[in-house]
């Protein structure tokens, strides 16, 4: 079992158990099996093997084996996310160990809760469990295993911003190994203080170095998605996508994925593909709903206690007191989670909505532009062609080709037709005027959609049949009527108008 899992995992498969005459054969074979499971990385399924051997140590009273037991039992909620559960089967498998001295099992379960509190935010317990982790596997001689809890005591540093003391453990880990993989989980974690200390260049160095050695369980994805990040906030975007597809296919846990999808929506929307933009939107939504499940769960911390306060009051009716007392405490923090909860939840959809219509905003706008941009593009194109015919005319006759070239691109001579045009160009410019504001001349609605268009100042005097100081007055006059208070206001507050919805 622990030199070749593989081949151990292969014996126990080829057996049958269901043909043992003995129970505790039977025990003894779900116990194993489990155990070749998790040395191989593999799901610790079915439940019903590990149910009948925890029930027969259970009667027959062996509690070495009944917490292995409750250790695989637990370790099979904990991949399921199901982290009450875990912790209850945590605590059970502590409890049989009172007076054994199994401290290799013991690292891994203080290991294992310690990975709970991390998940759950209490990042001081965490620590806790991940030092007393360490000390049971110095104790066991499992140096290796001693250096990975090393490097997970740093990170619950750097997850409360402490850089300074998470990047001393990360290379006290990597200075005191020769092993590949513990050297590879070390670059690792050494590029993720310089992604969030935005140091990206060093952050990239350390994070590509890590891919040059071997890595289990989730290490890879978490590699490839701080990879991916940091070449998005450098906008090498290719890099970036790259990164985070790749991530996303491997093993990871609901974070990880939901993070790579939230930069593979930023990349599309870039790309302005629309289509693929909401396929990972939904996808990043449905992991936002999958963590906010699990985070809602009682933390781990509030377990332990309730556990120790259950085994302290059978031992006086004052304890037994103390337990209702903290049974109330956890039904307010019950409540206080769920208020959380529901107020993050409310504060998480406003973001994707706000999102969601700065996304509309941001199209509506373009579209609008596009639409502005072709007419004046056409107009240019018209001006260009009759340069020629322009150049010899008088000025009287100038002034008729310019006056025939907008009617002919913009239909100036109708204005009902010119008004309707304006309308599907300028978002509805002249119906949102109109309902808004109440004496708006048509000669000052003219002038806003020539302004809108960008029309050249003198052509507008020209359409307008006006000159300088007319035009100065019939601006005063607008800005009166829209209350404003002045006229250099008017340009922001027609492209607000424009661009509202």
């Amino acid at each position: 079992m622990e030199t070749a899992p593989d081949s151990a995992l292969h014996l126990l498969q080829q057996l049958q158990p269901n043909k043992f005459h003995s129970n505790g054969d039977r025990a003894l074979y779900g116990l194993l099996l489990f155990q070749a499971f998790d040395k191989n990385s593999l799901p610790l399924k079915p439940d019903t093997l590990i149910n009948y051997s925890l029930n027969y140590y259970q009667n027959n009273n062996d509690r070495q084996r009944l917490a292995n037991c409750y250790f695989f039992k637990g370790r099979m909620y904990k991949s399921l996310h199901r982290y009450e559960e875990a912790t209850i089967e945590y605590i059970n498998a502590l409890d049989c160990l009172n007076d054994k001295k199994d401290d290799t099992l013991l690292g891994k379960i203080y290991s294992d809760m310690g990975d709970i509190c991390f998940f759950q935010d209490d990042y001081l317990d965490s620590r806790k469990k991940y030092q007393l982790a360490v000390d049971c596997f110095k104790k066991a001689g499992k140096n290796i295993d001693a250096g990975y809890k090393s490097l997970d005591i740093g990170r619950t540093y750097y997850a409360v911003k402490d850089y300074k003391t998470a990047q001393k453990y990360f290379h006290k880990a990597l200075y005191q190994t020769t092993d590949s993989l513990l050297c590879g989980s070390a670059f690792q974690e050494i590029g993720v203080i310089y992604f969030w200390t935005k140091h990206y260049d060093s952050a990239q160095y350390y994070l590509r170095k890590s891919m040059q050695f071997p890595s289990i369980g989730y290490n890879f994805a978490v590699r490839s998605y701080i990879l991916s990040d940091s070449y998005y906030n450098t906008q090498q975007y290719d890099s970036a996508y790259l990164y985070a597809a790749k991530a996303v296919k491997q093993p990871s846990n609901f974070y990880t994925k939901r993070e790579c999808y939230r930069i593979l929506v930023n990349i599309e929307y870039l790309r302005k593909d629309l289509k693929l933009m909401g396929k990972y939107m939904v996808k990043y939504q449905a992991l936002t709903e999958s963590i906010r499940k699990i985070e809602s769960q009682t933390k781990s911390t509030v377990l332990e206690t309730m556990h120790k306060s259950t085994v302290d009051a059978t031992n006086s009716k004052f304890e037994n007191r103390l337990l209702a007392g903290l049974a109330i405490l956890v039904i307010g923090l019950s409540a206080l989670l769920y208020y959380i909860y529901r107020r993050r939840t409310r504060q998480e959809n406003i973001a994707i909505e706000k999102q969601h219509n700065e996304q509309t905003e941001s199209i509506l706008k373009e579209e609008i532009l596009k639409r502005r941009n072709v007419l004046l593009h056409k107009i240019e194109t018209l001006k260009t062609e009759q340069a020629g015919e322009r150049k010899k005319a008088l000025p009287s006759e100038k002034e008729m080709i310019d006056k025939r070239l907008y009617d002919q691109i913009i239909r100036f001579d109708n204005p009902e037709i010119f008004f309707r045009e304006m309308d599907l160009t300028l978002n509805k410019l002249v119906t949102k005027l109109n309902s808004l504001y109440i004496g708006i001349t048509p000669k000052e609605m003219t002038w806003c959609c020539l302004h809108l268009l960008q029309i050249p100042n003198q052509d507008i005097l020209l359409l307008l049949n006006y000159k300088p100081e007319s035009l100065n007055k019939l601006k005063q006059r607008l800005a009166k009527k829209t209350k404003l208070s002045n006229v250099n206001e008017l340009n922001d507050f027609l492209l607000k108008i424009m661009f509202d919805k």
